[in-house]
């Protein structure tokens, strides 16, 4: 289950430690912890995990409960932990949908099948919502790699290059390969923010640095990215010329 990564806000470092050792225990992600909502924010847009574990009661001036209420537009799952057994903070943290609530202290297997159960929903998800070998959301899509579903944001994306039947998307850090034409690939793609330059290269639009028509060439960093002459007419147009 290791395609499954988890984020832990918690300000307990023991309690903190020991969800970690867990976590890791059960073959699950781990991708940190930290012990403010101000650091959870930070570290959330950067590593995009796929489960977030939230003490309710962290320290700072914003607490669990108003730290989740920025996951909606994320579309991060997560679990509400806490102390309290205060009927009132209850339903304030159900009222934000939680995919769990866990009162401390909780035993572990507690833990353990409250993640599996988690994860099971998760997936039950994702297979109803796959189509084609791929799934969509506003800003990203999966695409399967055996038993592993990769989820990669649109905005991630520097080129994608077909090669025959398979796509190679690169991102800054890596390349995801799948088997998709370059054709479906594109009808998965905004096209107001996507466009095909060559019948083996699609790439968004605000990643071009600069271009070269008369050598019918465009540039996304270092990366030189060859223009097919029956495409040439369509990128200038999708241009913002001045």
């Amino acid at each position: 289950m290791t395609s499954f990564n988890i984020f832990l806000v918690e300000d307990n470092l023991s309690f903190a430690l020991e969800i970690e050792m867990l976590i890791k225990e059960l073959g699950y992600g781990f991708i940190g912890q930290v012990d403010s909502a101000e650091n959870a924010i930070k570290t959330i847009d950067l590593k995009t995990p796929d489960l977030v574990l939230v003490d309710i009661g962290i320290k700072g001036p914003v607490n669990g409960i108003e730290l989740a209420r920025t996951f909606e537009t994320k579309k991060i799952p997560f679990i509400f932990i806490t102390q309290s057994r205060d009927r009132t903070t209850y339903a304030s943290a159900q009222s934000l949908k939680p995919i769990a609530y866990l009162v401390k202290p909780f035993d572990l297997l507690t833990l353990q099948s409250t993640l599996e159960e988690v994860f099971r929903r998760l997936e039950a998800d994702q297979k109803r919502e796959r189509v084609a070998g791929f799934e969509t959301d506003q800003d990203s899509f999966y695409i399967r790699n055996n038993n592993v579903l990769n989820r990669i944001k649109y905005n991630d994306i520097f080129w994608i290059k077909s090669d025959g039947n398979y796509c190679n998307i690169h991102t800054e850090k890596k390349k995801f390969v799948t088997k998709v034409s370059l054709v479906s690939m594109m009808k998965k793609l905004d096209e107001s923010e996507f466009i095909r330059v060559h019948k083996q290269y699609i790439v968004p639009v605000r990643r071009i640095e600069n271009i070269n028509l008369f050598n019918n060439l465009l540039y996304i960093g270092d990366k030189m990215i060859p223009i097919g002459r029956s495409y040439k007419s369509i990128l200038v147009k999708q241009l913002n010329l001045i």
